[in-house]
């Protein structure tokens, strides 16, 4: 199956990340980004969408992950770093990004962590985008905040003088303009 197939079948697909697909791949075609960061790759959903529009533009996809490759094949464009997002090993290891997507733990000190060490990453006018700023608190996850990833975004934004703008449907989705 070519990446087109599988990233077809994935829109189809009903996710808690599916209705988000094809906003990676315009956000990718809009900016011609050449690279894109993803923090997270579970199944691999995300990273086949970033793939497919990295495809179009010649660019590169680098995930990270603490979790082992997801299975869906192998891709020129693509490198998969196994280990923490926020190891200074792993973050040494990454180049400048035109977007940083962050879909990791959904841990509010965590998130907030990510963001001040990513935000350095990703290139003037380039974006910050993260997955699951409408779903509550992780199970097992601290009673406040209630929502970590949105709050995380807010105050971070606060923080640095920046907007965001949330798309609320499959969990939110925030975008971060830098």
């Amino acid at each position: 199956m070519s990446l087109a197939e599988k990233y077809e079948e994935l829109c189809r697909t009903p996710s808690d990340i599916f209705l988000h697909l094809p906003r990676f791949v315009q956000l990718v075609r809009t900016m011609d980004a050449q690279h894109v960061i993803e923090l997270g790759t579970r199944t691999g959903v995300s990273t086949v969408a970033w793939l497919y529009g990295l495809e179009q533009t010649a660019g590169r996809l680098t995930s990270v992950d603490v979790d082992e490759r997801p299975d869906i094949g192998f891709h020129e464009h693509w490198e998969f770093i196994q280990g923490s997002d926020v190891d200074p090993a792993v973050v040494s290891q990454l180049d400048e990004a035109d977007i940083v997507f962050i879909d990791t733990s959904h841990l509010y000190d965590h998130t907030l962590q990510e963001l001040r060490i990513y935000r350095h990453l990703v290139r003037e006018g380039g974006l910050i985008v993260l997955h699951d700023t409408m779903l509550e608190r992780p199970i097992g996850a601290p009673l406040r905040p209630r929502f970590p990833v949105r709050t995380a975004v807010s105050e971070f934004c606060a923080d640095e003088g920046l907007l965001w703008e949330n798309v609320p449907e499959c969990f939110g989705l925030g975008l971060i303009q830098l």
